[in-house]
């Protein structure tokens, strides 16, 4: 109950080094108290991507204010000042998920044959505007200290003033928020289940054609249209990306014991795909009509990186060490299908 943002947040799993500009990290956090009015916050290893699961959060930025609450993300670039605090006070549980980016930045994706609008359009981005700390608030009792995120450790000193302080800006190097609710959603009307790459919100351009440093991707309520005797949930695949996945509300498609908060892991190269009820389910169904997928927001966190997991990902508690489970049950259709023909 004493952590707040910056001692609540935990590691998951990261690949490469900030001192190379090169990786990425990927983070859950969990807090019941507030950063400010005593404590601020730069990041010198690269940008955040911040994504509230439960509580709204108010992050306070030397160049304004962002209100973001569950379903909203933010993204702090390199270098900005800033403090986040639970939007609904102190007395309830603020938590979420968080991804660092140590080279680059976060862009919209090409869209390609898609056109000129669609996915996250960029009008629906939201920048905060000019704010000061009040010089009574910034001279409040207690040490103030500013810590910077520098080569993955943290340092700290003590300020005697909000560093809060910009009165004005200008130029396109912002924090900024977006509703994952405005997302236009883009997928199949004909026939097999489009790589997920089609709902990409923002990416981080890697130094590879055709793959991406990280690829922030969302899976939102959205009309799912094919044709009839098609298979609509994910098939059983592996590839070259790393698959991260979150989910902020509801439930999943593809995985029926998927909470919100959770978190699962699809490494490079490791097989996967829907587990055996949602299987038995999809293959079930006629596809004849479209239908509305409501039930819940999941997301991806897409990388070509190869994640080293943390001690706290590898030892927690909350662990599901039984998650290969989902897929005991899957039929051997392949074996039916030969006695069917032989006899």
């Amino acid at each position: 109950e004493k952590d707040d943002f910056i001692s609540g947040m935990h590691l998951l799993g990261a690949s490469g080094e900030p001192p190379t500009k090169n990786g990425i990290a990927i983070y859950v956090f969990m807090f019941r108290k507030n950063m400010s009015p005593e404590k601020y916050m730069y990041n010198s290893d690269g940008d955040f991507l911040i994504l509230p699961q439960e509580g709204a959060l108010e992050i306070r930025t030397e160049v304004g204010i962002l209100m973001v609450y569950p379903g909203d993300f933010a993204v702090i670039p390199r270098g900005i000042v800033f403090s986040v605090d639970a939007l609904n006070g102190e007395d309830k549980l603020t938590r979420g998920y968080c991804l660092e980016v140590y080279k680059g930045h976060f862009v919209l994706p090409e869209l390609g044959p898609i056109g000129s609008n669609g996915l996250a359009n960029a009008r629906d981005f939201l920048f905060p505007s000019a704010w000061t700390e009040e010089t009574e608030q910034s001279q409040q009792s207690g040490v103030k200290k500013l810590y910077n995120k520098f080569g993955s450790k943290l340092w700290s000193k003590v300020v005697d003033s909000s560093p809060f302080n910009v009165v004005a800006w200008h130029g396109n190097y912002l924090p900024f928020k977006y509703d994952l609710s405005k997302f236009c959603a883009v997928n199949s009307v004909t026939y097999d289940h489009i790589d997920p790459s089609i709902y990409t919100v923002m990416t981080c351009v890697g130094d590879e054609a055709g793959t991406a440093l990280c690829d922030f991707v969302i899976f939102p309520p959205r009309w799912m249209s094919t044709d009839p005797d098609t298979f609509r949930p994910p098939w059983f695949h592996r590839n070259t990306m790393t698959e991260f996945m979150g989910l902020l509300w509801g439930g999943y498609d593809a995985k029926k014991a998927f909470l919100p908060g959770g978190a699962s892991l699809h490494s490079c190269m490791t097989p996967h795909g829907p587990d055996a009820v949602s299987y038995d389910k999809a293959v079930a169904d006629p596809c004849e009509q479209p239908t509305y997928f409501s039930s819940g927001l999941a997301f991806m966190f897409e990388t070509s990186c190869m994640l080293r997991l943390s001690e706290f990902a590898l030892n927690n508690k909350c662990l599901d060490a039984e998650y290969g489970a989902c897929w005991n049950n899957l039929p051997n259709r392949f074996n039916e299908a030969i006695k069917e023909q032989d006899e």
